[in-house]
């Protein structure tokens, strides 16, 4: 099997397979020749290795970089050339872990652009494939078989895509498929973006360079946005929309700007609606002098 280096940080992910424990690497990491007594783990025969590290060894040289965690986004965010803020847990020396070792697959994003990178995440941090990182941010990764070691060179070169002829692609439309689903206003009183996003069962970006493609959102609640991205890192490229909220009941509905999660009955009754009779409600946006609907849901 081909020997993969990688590397690691802190954050949420979506965890996809379990493995039983993870054994200290004996690899060493060199960087422009010295050797940094950085250690990472083995995994099913691969080396992964602390992105933090990296990050902090880095510091100060010509291929630092930055990181950051977008709770919002649940994403990590690599900035190349920008000064990394050391903490007190980089370059703690590791020792081997019994603890679940979890396969993940989360969103990463190099200078803006999103990645598909291997992650794997052990006692609450995530480890990076190094060459993966090495590609994307914009330096060299190198392994020595005789002496066993990783040598890292921090002069920084351009930084390129994991996938071959990454394509950057303008959004020109945005449509969804939900779930026809019936809610009561007793069981079911209280509504937020979540539960929107949630019943949507497939999204379709239309694209000017490559027609139909699927996507996913996210809800920015910092920005109060919804960012919707081609599922396939393959595609560089977004659609932003700001959500509103849609009542319908008989020949009477209103739109209004989603703010935050709200009380269905209490919001009805202060737009003058009855909350004894069905109505509909509605996510979407605002599309010049037209409500576009993304998601809905009939309360009887």
């Amino acid at each position: 099997m081909k020997k993969i280096i990688s590397i690691g940080l802190t954050s949420l992910v979506l965890i996809t397979n379990v493995f039983a424990s993870a054994k200290v690497s004996s690899q060493s990491v060199l960087v422009d020749g010295k050797d940094t007594g950085v250690k990472g783990y083995n995994i099913a025969d691969s080396n992964y290795f602390k992105l933090r590290d990296i990050a902090a060894l880095l510091d100060e040289k010509d291929a630092e970089f930055n990181v950051s965690y977008d709770s919002d986004r649940e994403a990590v965010i690599i900035t190349s050339k920008s000064d990394y803020k050391k903490t007190e847990n980089d370059l703690v020396p590791l020792k081997d872990s019994d603890s679940e070792v979890k396969s993940s697959t989360h969103k990463v994003f190099v200078n803006g652009v999103r990645h598909s990178f291997s992650v794997y995440t052990i006692d609450g941090y995530n480890y990076f494939q190094l060459r993966q990182l090495g590609k994307t941010i914009g330096f060299s990764v190198n392994f020595d078989e005789k002496n066993n070691s990783v040598q890292i060179d921090s002069k920084s070169i351009p930084g390129r895509s994991l996938v071959n002829n990454q394509v950057n692609v303008k959004i020109v439309d945005y449509v969804t498929d939900y779930e026809e689903k019936s809610l009561d206003i007793l069981k079911d009183p209280l509504l937020d973006i979540s539960k929107f996003l949630a019943n949507i069962k497939n999204e379709v970006l239309a694209t000017s360079e490559e027609g139909k493609l699927s996507g996913e959102s996210t809800y920015v609640k910092s920005e109060n946005i919804v960012e919707v991205l081609p599922t396939s890192a393959k595609y560089h490229g977004k659609l932003v929309y700001t959500p509103y909220i849609k009542i319908e009941q008989g020949d009477k509905s209103e739109v209004f700007p989603y703010e935050k999660g709200f009380e269905v009955a209490k919001t009805l009754t202060s737009k003058g609606f009855d909350s004894t009779s069905e109505f509909e409600i509605s996510l979407g946006t605002k599309s010049k002098d037209h409500f576009v609907k993304y998601s809905s849901f009939k309360y009887k």
